[in-house]
């Protein structure tokens, strides 16, 4: 992990610096798993981004990433939950999205950009001013909850804490681990319990890098993983490409932003999914 200034840190972030530190993304087989498919209809700009129409996908959820962290988790039921939003990092910015819920592991500008979420939105922070904010409520038929985590391998000395979201909807449970800095130690297991499907930082420089976020996916062993916050074509690299993370796993890539997921068609062993972009 490189060592940078929280101060300097927080400075890069405001100008998007922190696109700098995130690493390639490519690799992996053409062939997809034709009980997973890949949705690519709608348009990330508007508040019909929902993957999944309620009703008509079998109790599938929905997974639209948008690059970096931010993604938009849809529900069986139609409840649209969007994580992580970023300011202006390089990527292309939505209009706010109406979704129901906005969730925000930590407090950096590719983080949080909660008006994305649209005027409605219950924004969910993950952080308070001086620690964690316990959250477990119920959204329609999305539960959310939250682990307590640090920002880097220094118990948040460096760039401060983090807060790991867990989604529990349509049979699965969903984990996005926002800009983990660390391998989690048996408490933090412990809270997060089982897990289908992880989010996991793969770029280094700020996060986990790929060597570290592999031994995170061993450590909750989920189905499906990931990989988010690395070097795409909109940013330059300062980071570990997400070739090596990929190194040693089954690999799709999905050829797509989308992406349904359901319960009985999760992949017999564990699976790293990689999405296009807007």
């Amino acid at each position: 992990m490189s060592l940078v200034t929280r101060r300097k840190f927080i400075a890069l972030t405001a100008l998007g610096g922190a696109a700098a530190y995130v690493s390639v993304a490519c690799g992996g087989d053409d062939d997809s798993d034709a009980a997973i498919t890949p949705d690519t209809t709608g348009q990330a700009t508007t508040a019909s981004t929902a993957t999944v129409d309620a009703g008509t996908d079998n109790g599938a959820v929905g997974l639209r990433w948008f690059g970096q962290s931010m993604f938009l988790l849809t529900s069986p039921g139609g409840t649209t939950v969007l994580l992580d939003p970023f300011n202006d990092i390089g990527y292309m910015v939505p209009a706010p999205l109406n979704a129901d819920v906005a969730t925000i592991t930590h407090e950096h500008p590719d983080h949080n950009n909660d008006a994305l979420g649209g005027a409605t939105a219950t924004v969910l922070r993950g952080l308070t001013a001086d620690g964690w904010a316990e959250i477990d409520e119920t959204v329609e038929d999305v539960r959310i909850r939250t682990v307590q985590t640090f920002h880097d391998n220094a118990q948040g000395s460096m760039f401060g804490r983090n807060a790991l979201f867990v989604f529990e909807t349509g049979g699965l449970t969903i984990a996005h681990a926002g800009d983990l800095g660390h391998v989690l130690d048996d408490t933090q297991l412990a809270a997060l319990g089982a897990v289908d499907v992880l989010m996991v930082p793969t770029g280094g420089g700020f996060s986990v890098g790929p060597t570290e976020a592999t031994e995170v996916t061993t450590q909750v062993a989920p189905k499906m993983v990931f990989p988010m916050h690395y070097q795409t074509a909109n940013m330059p690299s300062l980071s570990q490409p997400v070739d090596q993370f990929l190194e040693g796993k089954t690999v799709e890539r999905v050829g797509s932003t989308d992406i349904r997921i359901a319960r009985d068609a999760l992949p017999e062993a564990l699976t790293a999914y990689v999405l296009d972009y807007e």
